[in-house]
């Protein structure tokens, strides 16, 4: 399985697209954290709350573009049965492209912790800033980023072109992180409290630095199903690709 996790890995920062996607993505977060209006600077208050809400948005793209691959392209390459005729497992085969994407993702969020920097330097006095809720902040958006990896891994293994693998996992992203809160719209399913079961939810509890055993457990919960529904569908091979 790890040999499976540091091709991953490895293969993303190989990759030109994959250094365009991390840049592009520091860039987007960059600018919209410091320079756009709504940025830090405008509250005047010592902490990130502009990222951690941006930052969701920005994977929800960001992180089915890092996974289309995972499955599409060993189908496209006619190389996954020839990765299953491996001594491995379908779970060993799972995770070990779920945990190295899950690495480049946490990855990723590494050089931010520069913007955790400049705003304990613009602190009065320095290094006055909110630590609970920017701790908060990242352990949401790890989980978060996990969740998004999931569903992304699991649109990949529904087809063999990339390009629909990312439409798939943006669509999966955008139903379990927004859909329950549009339904809320609705009267009916307002009264059904459906937005307790949407990952936007749960993220902004933990965003906000309590760290609520609800939560976690929420997270491990949907993580587990998915992971479970990606099994099946390797195993049982629902679908022809």
């Amino acid at each position: 399985m790890w040999a499976i996790v540091q091709k991953e890995y490895q293969s993303f920062f190989s990759s030109f697209i994959g250094l365009g996607l991390m840049l592009a993505f520091y860039m987007l977060t960059g600018l919209y954290t410091w320079v756009f209006e709504g940025n830090v600077l405008d509250f005047g208050f010592a902490e990130l709350s502009v990222f951690f809400e941006l930052a969701p948005w920005f994977f929800l793209f960001f992180i089915p573009a890092l996974s289309m691959r995972l499955f599409s392209e060993e189908y496209a390459l006619k190389t996954y049965d020839l990765l299953r005729s491996l001594p491995v497992s379908d779970w060993d085969i799972l995770m070990g492209k779920v945990i190295g994407t899950f690495a480049v993702v946490l990855t990723s969020l590494v050089p931010t912790l520069f913007f955790v920097y400049s705003l304990s330097s613009l602190g009065s006095p320095v290094a006055n800033y909110d630590s609970t809720l920017i701790l908060g902040g990242y352990i949401s958006i790890c989980l978060l980023g996990l969740a998004f990896v999931c569903l992304s891994a699991l649109a990949s293994s529904l087809t063999n072109k990339q390009a629909l693998a990312f439409v798939l996992g943006v669509a999966f992203n955008f139903v379990f992180w927004q859909g329950p809160q549009e339904l809320a719209l609705i009267p009916f399913f307002a009264s059904l409290d459906v937005d307790l079961y949407s990952l936007n939810f749960h993220y902004r509890n933990i965003s906000k630095g309590v760290l609520g055993l609800a939560d976690i457990a929420y997270f491990a919960g949907f993580n587990l199903v998915v992971l479970g529904l990606l099994l099946f569908r390797l195993k049982r091979n629902l679908f022809k690709v």
